[in-house]
């Protein structure tokens, strides 16, 4: 029998001015796995991933977490269970590397950090390869550097102590938009590690091969609707893709045994 949820929507909608985003989505996250969104822009990712994470509440529907209905839970004991990524994270001011890492910890500590919240901060830096630069402006950072550091930042929110609690979900929002080749290579092999870490992650990504790379679950969407959810690469057919994004899809097998997409139009 498959394990519960860790999140469940039920009949969720949102609308804003007459006009629906999101409507009657039905649809649970597994736990401990990479669960990818994908659809084509303006299908309602981003506003489902908010409403899942409880950043959003929607007009009609409800969101479980566990057993619980999520915008019951306290703002602080929900941000210790759950950290959320958005796609554009602007810092503009003199902050450095650490301090924005330290962020992350702040639903932890009442009025000063203390020894075991820097352990983290430096547990967290480490882990994304960014330790070196701890002391560095943010802002001098590249984007790929940039986008390093606010993952360690959510890591640090929900990082796994040992007393943590459990379960855990990150919530990435195109954590790789407009990242060169090698940073997204970077940041995805990161978070194909965290479910290692009793993390779920919850994800969108807009690279059909990338996704189905590191994804173990993939969820589409189109015009607010879920049209399909595939419980493995080889599940997402062809005809399914058209159906999405209006796209033909041809499967190359690659070296290494895996498979490639290619698309027409």
């Amino acid at each position: 029998m498959a394990d519960a949820p860790i999140i469940a929507l039920d009949e969720v909608c949102w609308s804003v001015g007459g006009t629906s985003i999101v409507a009657g989505v039905s649809l649970g996250f597994a736990a401990g796995k990479v669960n990818v969104i994908l659809g084509p822009n303006g299908a309602g990712k981003s506003t489902l991933m908010k409403i899942a994470a409880g950043r959003l509440k929607p007009t009609a529907g409800r969101v479980r977490y566990g057993d619980r209905d999520i915008f019951s839970i306290a703002a602080k004991e929900l941000a210790v269970r759950r950290a959320f990524l958005s796609q554009h994270v602007e810092i503009d001011f003199a902050i450095t590397v650490e301090e924005v890492v330290l962020m992350g910890r702040y639903p932890h500590f009442a009025r000063a950090p203390g020894r075991e919240d820097r352990r983290i901060v430096d547990a967290a830096l480490d882990l994304v390869g960014m330790a070196d630069k701890r002391r560095q402006i943010y802002p001098t950072l590249s984007g790929g550097e940039q986008q390093r550091v606010q993952l360690a930042r959510v890591l640090a929110q929900v990082w796994d102590d040992g007393d943590a609690p459990a379960p855990r979900t990150i919530f990435l929002d195109e954590p790789v938009a407009s990242l060169d080749i090698h940073h997204q290579l970077q940041i995805l092999d990161l978070v194909r590690s965290l479910p290692g870490r009793r993390c779920t992650i919850v994800v969108t990504l807009h690279d059909l091969n990338l996704a189905m790379e590191y994804g173990d679950r993939f969820i589409f969407l189109r015009d607010g609707r879920l049209q399909a959810v595939a419980e493995e690469p080889a599940a997402v057919s062809a005809d399914l893709i058209k159906r999405i994004f209006d796209v033909r899809a041809t499967a190359l097998d690659d070296e290494g045994g895996g498979r490639l997409l290619r698309f027409h139009l």
